[in-house]
């Protein structure tokens, strides 16, 4: 019975290999899909296999002969396919003469296995016996005394792969393959090799052992298993990886697997009849073991201790421990470079460090470079207009953008001595970069390397901008060593923001974190003079993890903005940096609302964010009108949940927003605040600036509380103190009606283009800056009534419906281009 379930375990791994070869293999090169295909074929001879193994324990014998030699045949298919696959992986050109000859030895296999097969005996006792007729007689058979099965063995097995895997290495030397190409040659090799072998030992031990022979499939098991390491490969391993590749092999697999095969050989009844005690105990000592070496492959991938040319979950994994709080600059720029080394297995790292004189300069080197590189090297605005942070060297040929300026990057990396560099930059202004050397095996850095450096470039990020705000001498003379600089920077970073300056609107905010330092902030961001975007935004997580992970975001999100032109699409965008790019787990709440000035009209997507509240000044009433919403960084594709929302302004409506800290704030007798508290303080603060109302708001929670802060807390406070009065309602009008003129939300069967468009306003600011204009224009779709439809016909025809006088009148933007060819961009 062992040998059944041995069989039946071959034949699942054997399923699931040629699966996830199929499925997980990005390749534009035919020959991926071949192996598959040699794959399946194999798959296939395992179940024949296993149905006849099954069909002898029960004594059915009627078919098994024919089926032996059906597997016999499909055995040499399989051959045909795989060393078809070997030499299409070189030459994916199909050539006429190779197509024919594949053929041929399909029909020889089948031709062989039918008629030139006397008879193909198995059984669990005895395994599996062939008998054939001798290929030659007389003289000539006492010369050449070989068999059809000897010709079969010897041309499928052997002779075919052979051949196959030396074209392979002939065709690859005459197209000049890469390195990569190379190795997995290589491999692949390997695999040949092993499946060769194993079958020579089934075929030395068959004498002693006979059953032997019923585990062949295991040889083109661990054949296509090596051929899947080798097609899946994205990165040449030195040699220390190659060893650490093979130790975790032991441990992983092999280790594992001869213990199954051990115990399954003492526990095996001695009648070699089926016990369900036995399958019971096969049963739970394999899943066990498989369970065990699930856990230590896992532990072994993500050990910082070995390195593999698979780093990146060992790599963030230790990118995530630095804490830049408690150490020192020089102890976190030797950790950082510590873990490059072990992991990346980087020769040494450089950071350059914007200076006031507009250059970079040195800040650390762990190989002695000192140069000075000036912003005006024209290399940085070409990679950053190409939508590139970092280059590697030996992506310079292979990509056209690079190849343009290939002289000059050269250039730089013999003068910084780096193989790969990253441009540490917000929008267009950069601030620093980083540069790595060589590998320590001499390799150059490969297309995996820029993919993880690429994934996990906010750490980078991260670390750059610590480093330029402390290596700053200036400052470290000024500041205490006793204050944490991370709580400095965090600060300075958040109150960066671009103050309102229409005379329409007071605008108050706060913000305080419960622990020195957090991910809550407010942005004010100026798009033009009759224009701003407000963004209330809470990270999860607390302390500097979350704060840099603000930093990070704030940044993004004015990157984001002088590049999309559409509302939505810069929410989405977010949404996919959050997921993919800040750590895991990582989700944002929050608040994103336009006022347009010129059209009193304020238009906002809740992503997650608990209130947002309004206070009409002709009613002395708040409503809440902040409806559903979604956090960023949870689902893959946010656009589904997106609803971009509307509200005219009138002179004295008051809005607030706020984060969970202030709504689910508990007293010491276990009392929440509550939405409650907070419109009756905006009720009670209504007559007083927007910034007095946001503080007000806030004393009163640290009254109700009279202890610490459980969690961060932000307010914004909008005063609006322009646009037309609202008319009186008869009192039979209910609030209900009046919210529905407030607050009107478009509609999933309407369509909101939201435009943004870029122009600069050089009069109001001292140094020139980027600035985006969002235009919204509302499509509204078929109605059932003719009112409605008239509605329909305005660009924001939702509001118009509604009741509102004032229309909107569409901007003209046929002049776009050349105002974002004006802005720079």
């Amino acid at each position: 019975m062992v040998y059944i379930l041995l069989n039946i375990l071959a034949m699942l791994v054997l399923a699931f290999f040629t699966h996830i070869l199929d499925k997980n293999v990005k390749s534009n090169n035919p020959s991926v899909s071949t192996f598959s295909i040699a794959g399946l074929i194999a798959t296939i001879e395992s179940i024949l296999l296993v149905s006849v193994l099954i069909m002898k324990f029960v004594h059915f014998d009627v078919l098994i002969s024919a089926l032996m030699k059906l597997i016999a045949a499909i055995d040499g298919i399989m051959f045909v396919f795989m060393s078809s696959a070997l030499i299409g992986f070189a030459s994916p050109k199909k050539k006429t003469i190779a197509t024919i000859v594949k053929y041929l030895l399909i029909f020889l296999a089948i031709y062989m296995a039918f008629f030139k097969y006397n008879t193909i005996y198995i059984s669990l006792e005895n395994g599996i016996f062939y008998t054939s007729d001798y290929l030659f007689t007389g003289t000539a058979n006492i010369l050449f005394p070989w068999t059809w099965r000897t010709v079969y063995i010897v041309l499928y097995k052997y002779l075919l792969p052979v051949v196959s895997y030396i074209f392979l290495v002939l065709l690859q030397e005459n197209k000049n393959a890469t390195q990569l190409e190379k190795y997995q040659t290589v491999v692949m090799g390997e695999g040949l090799i092993i499946m060769g072998l194993i079958n020579l030992g089934l075929q030395f031990v068959h004498d002693a052992l006979l059953t032997s022979s019923l585990f062949y499939i295991y040889a083109y098991l661990f054949m296509y298993f090596v051929f899947y390491r080798a097609l899946t490969q994205v990165a040449v391993p030195s040699g220390k990886a190659i060893l650490v590749t093979f130790f975790k092999t032991i441990m992983s697999y092999l280790i594992p697997a001869t213990l199954i095969g051990f115990l399954s050989g003492i526990l095996q009844p001695q009648n070699n009849f089926m016990t369900f005690k036995f399958v019971g105990l096969f049963c739970v000592y394999s899943t066990a073991i498989i369970i065990f070496a699930l856990w230590i492959s896992e532990f072994l991938n993500t050990s910082s201790k070995l390195y593999t040319a698979d780093y990146e979950a060992a790599l963030e994994k230790a990118l995530a421990t630095i804490d830049y709080a408690d150490g020192e600059m020089d102890q976190i720029t030797e950790q950082m470079f510590d873990i490059l080394r072990r992991n990346v297995e980087s020769s040494s790292m450089s950071v350059y460090i914007l200076t006031s004189q507009n250059e970079l300069e040195v800040a650390y080197s762990s190989n002695d470079v000192n140069v000075k590189i000036p912003l005006s090297n024209p290399i940085f605005d070409k990679i950053l207009n190409i939508n590139k942070n970092i280059v590697i060297q030996s992506q310079i040929e292979k990509e056209h953008d690079l190849s343009l300026i290939q002289k000059e990057l050269n250039d730089f990396f013999k003068l910084t001595k780096s193989d790969a560099f990253f441009i540490l930059n917000e929008g267009h202004n950069i601030f620093g970069i980083i540069t790595l050397g060589i590998k320590a095996s001499g390799d150059h850095y490969k297309e995996y390397d820029y993919n993880v450096f690429e994934k996990l470039y906010s750490y980078f990020f991260v670390f750059c901008y610590y480093m330029r705000n402390i290596s700053n001498k200036d400052i470290i003379g000024i500041v205490n060593r006793e204050i944490r600089m991370s709580s400095q920077i965090i600060t300075s970073i958040q109150e960066n923001i671009d103050h309102v300056k229409n005379p329409k609107i007071d605008v108050g905010y706060l913000m305080v974190p419960a622990h020195n330092i957090g991910g809550e902030f407010i942005d004010l961001i100026r798009l033009t003079d009759k224009r701003h975007l407000f963004v209330v935004g809470d990270l999860s997580g607390k302390g500097i993890a979350a704060s840099m992970n603000m930093v990070i975001l704030k940044s993004i999100i004015r990157t984001y903005l002088a590049e999309v032109h559409d509302f939505k699409q810069l929410v989405k965008k977010l949404n996919t940096f959050v997921r993919d790019s800040l750590p895991k787990g990582t989700i944002f709440a929050g608040l994103f609302a336009m006022i347009d000035f010129e059209t009193d009209t304020m238009y906002y997507i809740n992503c997650g964010i608990p209130t947002l509240m309004m206070y009409t000044q002709i009613y002395n009433n708040v409503i809440e009108i902040q409806g559903s919403g979604h956090i960023l960084g949870f689902v893959k594709d946010i656009s589904p949940f997106l609803s971009v929302k509307t509200t005219k302004l009138s002179s004295g409506d008051i809005f607030l927003a706020c984060t969970d800290g202030l709504i689910q704030a508990h007293s010491l007798r276990g009392e929440q605040f509550g939405k409650e508290r907070v419109q009756q303080a905006l009720i009670d603060n209504t007559t007083y600036p927007a910034q007095r109302m946001a503080q007000f708001m806030f004393d009163g929670l640290i009254k109700f509380m009279s202890k610490e802060m459980e969690d961060d807390v932000s307010i914004l406070t909008l005063k609006y103190e322009g646009g037309e009065k609202r008319a009186e309602q008869p009192e039979k009008d209910s609030a209900a009606n009046t919210d529905e003129e407030k607050h009107v939300e478009i509609s999933d069967e309407e369509k909101a283009v939201e435009e943004l468009e870029v122009s600069e306003d050089a009069k109001g600011l001292e140094t020139e800056k980027q600035s985006t204009e969002i235009e919204i224009i509302e499509e509204s779709s078929q109605q059932e009534t003719s009112e409605s439809e008239n509605a329909a016909t305005s660009p924001i025809g939702a509001v118009a419906a509604s009741g509102s006088s004032e229309g909107f009148e569409m901007p003209d933007l046929s002049d776009i281009d050349a105002l974002m060819k004006e802005a720079g961009l």
